[in-house]
């Protein structure tokens, strides 16, 4: 039984054993030249990006998942691995499977990562909306295409973008109180650096507090995508986040306290998450009680899965905890990475309950180092030039001669750092690297407990394959 809900252009699915929610699109925005998906015989619209396609719907109960593709298939990847996910193959450019619970899926063909992976956002129904007649509602309609917007928000504003809207534009506030973002809607970057006014982040939240983002896809960001400055009490839960470009870090949590991103699924060329505390405000302004849990993310040639760092300029960055998370690929840069340009002692930091598939430089990376973007960082580009070091790290600069004991007044410390049931589950085993600056600037109090390699434990450095310096009590 199929019911039409006109003014939502909601498109709702029932049988004896399940509900499917899904949405039109704009005309002309959704695409099949890559996929064609449906659920239960319902069509799913597929939405493409440079990078992926992807699909967004909701469900509950059992479902089964067909996908017909442009490709000839003879083998599909179903990411996160632990799903245990199987594809069945029913011709030769079909397969299907059945899901019985929300997931973020990466679905990728014949071992090409890059051959365009299908993304299915598959979420638990949404329970309740705002109500558009409310005055502080703002409420994109689904199935309509809404350009350059630059939307200003003020207290206690809601934005919802609906299932099937789309939004290409930018959402930023200063000062204010109890914002909240949602909706099974996208909002689409593709356009913001033609706008040079402005920094054109998806959405940049500054001084900040109260902060709900959630349900929304981010599409084909150009720039940080979300960017929080200097916020209290945010949450940011189930986004869905889906780019390939130059600095498109997916979540920037800058000189934030009381944070809780949970359930994000990130594919960026950048990081997928950086956290940092840089900015002009006081030294004693600190980054401190960050959780992020539930996530899934897939980080590009650039930056790093998950990051502390490099902008560290707050007297301490503390209280940061990342647990069951999925980490399905990181093609180059860290997995897990703490980076301390500036002078923060970064301290009590928990990496827990953490399955890596596929990692090809680096898994563990804790640093102090002089760089470009320190308090001291030299961005001339003829002293980047000569002195960039085309090392292990991006934007790492050799110390100029007799300058050593300057710049090492402006480098912090790392301590009490905790990595505890990390599962490299597939691929090969990256290598780690603790590095300290000096002797004065060091690293110390790093636990490693039960780091495993395709089901065998790493018991000592050798096998684990870590190198280490200016480093106490690993």
């Amino acid at each position: 039984m199929k019911t039409l809900f006109l003014f939502l252009f909601l498109l709702s699915a029932m049988n004896a054993f399940s509900v499917i929610t899904t949405w039109n699109a704009p005309s002309g925005y959704a695409s099949n030249k890559y996929y064609q998906v449906t659920v239960n015989g319902t069509p799913v619209p597929v939405f493409d990006t440079p990078i992926a396609s992807y699909a967004v719907f909701d469900f509950q109960g059992e479902v089964n998942i067909e996908v017909n593709t442009m490709y000839d298939v003879r083998w599909v990847d179903i990411r996160p691995l632990r799903t245990g996910l199987k594809a069945d193959y029913t011709g030769d450019n079909s397969f299907s499977f059945k899901l019985n619970k929300p997931e973020n899926l990466s679905l990728e063909l014949n071992g090409r990562i890059r051959q365009q992976p299908l993304f299915l956002f598959a979420g638990r129904p949404e329970i309740k909306q705002p109500s558009r007649l409310e005055k502080n509602v703002i409420w994109f309609e689904g199935g309509k295409l809404y350009k350059d917007v630059k939307l200003e928000l003020q207290d206690n504003q809601t934005v919802y973008i609906e299932g099937g809207a789309v939004v290409q534009g930018y959402l930023f506030a200063k000062g204010k109180k109890n914002i909240k973002i949602c909706g099974r809607g996208i909002l689409d970057g593709t356009f913001n650096k033609a706008d040079p006014t402005c920094d054109n982040r998806f959405i940049s939240l500054t001084d900040c507090e109260n902060i709900k983002i959630e349900d929304i896809t981010l599409h084909n960001a150009t720039t940080w995508q979300i960017a929080l400055f200097h916020c209290n009490k945010a949450e940011i839960n189930r986004v869905r986040i889906v780019s390939e470009s130059g600095s498109d870090d997916g979540m920037d949590i800058f000189r934030c306290t009381n944070v809780v991103i949970d359930g994000v699924f990130a594919h960026t060329k950048d990081d997928c998450i950086a956290i940092k505390s840089g900015g002009k405000y006081p030294a004693d302004h600190p980054t401190d009680n960050i959780l992020v849990k539930n996530c899934t993310f897939w980080n590009s040639i650039w930056g790093n899965a998950i990051e502390i760092g490099f902008e560290l300029y707050s007297n301490e960055v503390q209280n940061i905890h990342f647990e069951n998370i999925d980490i399905i690929h990181v093609e180059d840069g860290a997995t897990m990475s703490i980076h301390n340009a500036g002078q923060s002692h970064v301290h009590d930091v928990v990496f827990e309950n953490i399955r890596v598939e596929d990692s090809r430089q680096k898994l563990f990376d804790v640093a102090i180092f002089f760089s470009q973007w320190g308090p001291d960082g030299i961005r001339d580009p003829e002293f980047i030039k000569k002195n960039y070091l085309h090392g292990a790290w991006d934007g790492v600069q050799k110390i100029p001669e007799g300058k050593e004991a300057y710049h090492n007044k402006f480098r912090g410390e790392i301590s009490n750092v905790v990595f505890k049931d990390i599962q490299v589950v597939g691929g090969l085993l990256p290598f780690s690297v603790f590095h300290g600056f000096s002797k004065e600037k060091y690293i110390s109090g790093i636990k490693i407990e039960n780091l495993t390699y395709i089901g065998k434990k790493l018991t000592n450095t050798e096998s684990a394959k870590i190198r280490q310096q200016n480093t106490k009590n690993l």
